[in-house]
């Protein structure tokens, strides 16, 4: 039981670092991304790249995983605009040239991605990050204990 909640944790721990970066990003261009929300495959799609091999990070590995994963199809158009946004408004993830077929694009991870990536495994290197009021950054401290 501890395990899995400790999976959960980072789980949501994750997410909520996700949304911090579009809060950062909106901040920093003074424009609002989302007035209804992140969309789901946003978030989908990013974690299925971090968790993918290098040698499987093309656009069709990703949407066929991305079947298998979560039941759905994800149509070409949706899976371009969630690894656009990914690329150019957050900087998680870049192109990476297909020597074998251009047209087949493949992406790779920044080094902000990869930071996202040891948050989403759990990595204990990254377990005490300090948010900007020098607090250590962790949503145990939102989940509910057993006193209250």
């Amino acid at each position: 039981m501890a395990l899995s909640l400790e999976k959960i944790i980072h789980n949501l721990h994750f997410d909520r670092l996700f949304l911090d970066r579009i809060s950062l990003i909106e901040h920093q261009k003074r424009k609002q991304l989302h007035g209804n929300g992140v969309p789901f495959n946003y978030v989908t799609v990013f974690k299925i790249v971090l968790v993918l091999p290098a040698d499987k990070l093309e656009q069709h590995h990703i949407s066929l995983y991305y079947r298998e994963i979560f039941g759905r199809n994800i149509s070409q158009p949706s899976l371009s605009r969630a690894l656009s946004y990914l690329k150019i408004e957050l900087g998680l993830i870049t192109d990476k040239e297909n020597p074998v077929d251009a047209r087949n694009k493949w992406v790779s991870l920044t080094p902000l991605g990869k930071k996202f990536q040891q948050h989403l495994v759990g990595s204990t290197s990254i377990a005490k990050e300090i948010d900007q009021k020098g607090n250590i950054r962790n949503v145990v401290k939102f989940m509910p204990s057993k006193n209250g």
